[in-house]
């Protein structure tokens, strides 16, 4: 056997080593990543196709806003508001996410992001049928955790006298126009 062909044969057999060693560490580093809970997600939120009433069809479980207040501050729970930035500016359920059904992708990406882990997801809009196609999307979308709809959206919500927040959203950029009708600060002259 000549040198030059042993060296071949040797050559092949470490570049073949390397491969067969490089595919099973990725293989098992993929493993680990999708065993942890903390692992980086290789998935992207989808901006709806369509947000009508027949993407709602199996509509997920509502829940009045009794009910739904329960849900808020416990852990693995995340309130998601469908309405637009400037409904969502005039008033939302406190420690609410954006989330409409007509978000662009980044902003639909930036609030995908905080449904990560989560076990519940609690959507509304100003009433019920504006939520069910976003949860609705939402239910497609997530393949853990439940997903519920206010009844009677935030208009029952705040008839309910539960906790509201107001200001813009600012994973939107949307800045709220101030109103006339507002009170004018303490010590500001009118």
């Amino acid at each position: 056997m000549s040198p030059s062909g042993s060296r071949s044969r040797s050559l092949a057999a470490t570049v073949g080593r390397a491969v067969v060693l490089t595919v099973a560490g990725a293989a098992l580093g993929l493993a680990v990543n999708s065993a942890r809970s903390s692992g980086i997600r290789f998935a992207t939120f989808e901006t709806p196709a369509m947000c009508d009433q027949a993407e709602a069809a199996g509509a997920p479980l509502e829940l009045d806003p009794a009910q739904a207040s329960e849900l808020c501050g416990r852990p693995g729970v995340v309130v998601a508001d469908a309405r637009t930035a400037e409904r969502y500016a005039e008033g939302h359920v406190a420690g609410a996410i954006h989330l409409p059904c007509d978000a662009d992708g980044q902003v639909a990406s930036d609030a995908f992001a905080h449904l990560d882990g989560a076990r519940t997801i609690l959507v509304y809009g100003d009433d019920t049928a504006e939520a069910q196609p976003v949860a609705a999307s939402l239910r497609r979308r997530i393949h853990h955790g439940d997903v519920r709809v206010l009844r009677g959206g935030f208009a029952a919500w705040s008839r309910a006298g539960l906790a509201c927040a107001s200001g813009p959203c600012e994973e939107c950029k949307v800045a709220r126009q101030p109103q006339l009708s507002e009170p004018a600060e303490p010590g500001a002259a009118r």
